[in-house]
Formats: structure tokens, C-alpha cells, sequence
């Protein structure tokens, strides 16, 4: 068997109150791969975070800024930072994502292959049209939109990563990202698309594109309906993914502590799913190692979330079925 090759991993922040996630994706990083490197570049990290991280000998900590532009604009650059440092093959992954077991298998594909994951609200041909709003030739079908969460590139890319940088620098991009999310053009929201464009576009058409499939490989808690009823079934028989990603713009760490079911109906709905959801559930278990001065998020304290965890028999699969159900039964906005 061909010997596995070395990674990179390559992880930005510079968001001070998403320290929870990064402690936890170094925690079980260094749980499930021990032996891979781990490159953290955290502007403005603070003195106890900075201590905290020297009891992992495999991060390196870097605490200058790139001449890029925020944290969701910021993944080809950091990239290509590291395959400058001599890296051969680089591993982004997002900063609320955990690792729930062994990663080997993103090793496997070719050099020349892109890994990326699967969106859960992927469509056929979705990276296509993105390519001729963006202005690109398409030049292969391409289920989509892409999603950025993880991404694995090699020297290989480092002409796709300067165009992806690059596309995120034009004025339109920079345009749409000026307005609310709600009213962007859908082909033009994030970084992400523009991945999705250049990967479907002729000029990169020739490397091979491998998605990390969702709730298989990597389970993108995006909202209560992505995780339907079918996939946490088949995960209850065969096991929950090497991969939870903690999507959606209100993250478990800083969710509402005490909400109120009459007062604020909004944040005991979001509480009650993310006390439900698979990535808070597995993120218990590092409560100690955390470290944090206030961890009530890993804590239950709405009835519906204790009830929801009795009756699923605290089993991660089956805590917020009901949410899932009722999501799956209405129509999407």
C-alpha cells in the first residue's frame, strides 16, 4: 500500500469570542490525528489562549495578519501561505468544525484532486451556474454550490488558489458582500461560490473535484432540516461522521444562556436545537480540557432540550427528530 502522505492543516480566527471552537478543533485534531501538523494563525489571540496552546507541540501559532480581508474571505490566502512555507499538501478546515474520528481517508485521493464538501442543500449543476454568473466559461457539470468548510489543495493548485483569491477581490464580489445576506445575489453569497465557479469553469475543469458527503463523511448541522430523518437513521446503524460542522451564523458558544419560551421564542427554538445537535453533544466530553471561564452552552437547560434527550436516549443521532421531521415537512423559503 502506498504510504500516506504528509498534511498540513491549516486553520485561521481572527474572531476572539469563536475561541471555543478552535480550542475544540485542536483538541480533537490532536486526539484523532496526532501526527499531523497544525498551522493556527489567530491575529489578536489572547495571553491565556496563547498558553493554552502550548501544551500541543504539533500547532504552530502565527499572529500576523495576511494582506487579505476577514475571516470569510481569507481561505485561498492562508492556503497559499502555507504551501509558501513548504508545505506539500495543505487541509483547510473551518473553525467550527470538531473531528469525531480518523481522517486518513482525505489522504487517499490523487494529488491533483480538490477536496472539498457537499453542501446540504447541493443542487445539479449548482457550481455550474455559478461559473457564468461570475463570468467564467463553464467547462464541466458540477453538483453544487461547493461548500468551503473543508478544503484540501496541493502545490498542484496554487495557480486555482490565486484565482480564487483574486475573484474574491473584485468589486462585484465586494459589492455583494456589502449587502444583507438575504437580499445577495444566491450565485455570489460567500467564498464558497466562488470556489464552486472556478472548479466548474474550463480553466480549471481538469482537476478532479472529490465531496466529502454529507452526514457520511462530514454532517453539516445547517438548521434543523438538513439532518432529515434518513441520514440519522443510517447513522444510528452505521455511526455518526468523522466530521461536525457547527454551521449557521448563530454558534453554539454564543447562543442565548437562559432564554425564555414566551419572551423570546426565537432563542429557545435556536437553544433548544443546538443543546440537540451532534456537535454540542460531542463537544462535552472536552469540557475540562476547554478551559473556558463560562461553558453553559455544553449545558441543557431548556425542558424541551432535556425531554428531547431522554427520548432519543442521549443517543446524537436521534436528539432533534422532531425538529428534523417538521423542517423536512415544510416547503424551503
Amino acid at each position: 500500500m502506498e504510504s500516506k502522505r504528509p498534511i498540513l492543516v491549516c486553520l485561521y480566527e481572527d474572531r476572539p469570542y469563536q475561541a471555543p471552537g478552535v480550542k475544540l478543533l485542536v483538541l480533537t485534531l490532536s486526539r484523532y490525528c496526532p501526527s499531523w501538523l497544525i498551522r493556527l494563525r489567530f491575529p489578536g489571540i489572547s495571553d491565556a489562549f496563547r498558553k493554552w496552546l502550548q501544551q500541543f507541540p504539533q500547532v504552530t501559532l502565527l499572529e500576523e495578519r495576511l494582506p487579505s480581508f476577514g475571516s470569510f474571505n481569507v481561505k485561498p490566502s492562508v492556503l497559499l501561505d502555507a504551501l509558501a512555507s513548504g508545505a506539500e499538501t495543505c487541509l483547510w478546515i473551518d473553525t467550527d468544525i470538531l473531528v469525531n474520528g480518523n481522517l486518513d481517508f482525505i489522504l487517499e485521493p490523487s494529488e491533483d484532486t480538490v477536496i472539498a464538501t457537499q453542501d446540504p442543500w447541493e443542487y445539479e449543476d449548482g457550481s455550474t451556474h455559478r461559473s457564468t454568473t461570475w463570468g467564467l466559461t463553464p467547462g464541466r457539470p458540477l453538483p453544487g454550490p461547493l461548500n468551503s468548510s473543508v478544503v484540501r489543495v496541493s502545490r498542484q493548485h496554487e495557480e486555482f488558489l490565486q484565482a480564487w483569491h483574486r475573484i474574491l477581490c473584485t468589486p462585484e464580489y465586494l459589492a455583494e458582500q456589502k449587502k444583507p445576506v438575504r437580499v445577495r445575489n444566491r450565485h455570489i453569497l460567500s467564498d464558497q461560490d466562488g470556489l464552486s465557479a472556478l472548479l466548474a469553469s474550463q480553466e480549471f475543469a481538469h482537476f478532479p473535484v472529490v465531496r466529502l458527503r454529507h452526514a457520511t463523511q462530514i454532517l453539516q448541522h445547517h438548521g434543523a432540516g438538513a439532518y432529515g430523518p434518513g441520514q440519522r437513521w443510517s447513522n444510528l446503524t452505521q455511526g455518526m461522521p468523522p466530521l461536525l460542522h457547527a454551521m449557521g451564523s448563530v454558534k453554539p458558544w454564543s447562543m442565548a444562556d437562559r432564554p425564555a419560551l414566551f419572551r423570546t421564542p426565537r432563542d429557545y427554538y435556536e437553544r433548544t436545537y443546538l443543546e440537540l445537535s451532534p456537535y454540542v453533544h460531542f463537544a462535552r466530553q472536552y469540557r475540562s480540557q476547554l478551559q473556558e471561564d463560562s461553558s453553559g452552552w455544553l449545558d441543557i437547560r431548556t425542558i424541551s432540550g432535556g425531554l428531547g434527550t431522554l427520548a432519543a436516549f442521549n443517543r446524537p443521532a436521534l436528539k432533534g427528530i422532531v425538529q428534523a421531521t417538521l423542517h423536512r415537512a415544510l416547503p424551503r423559503g
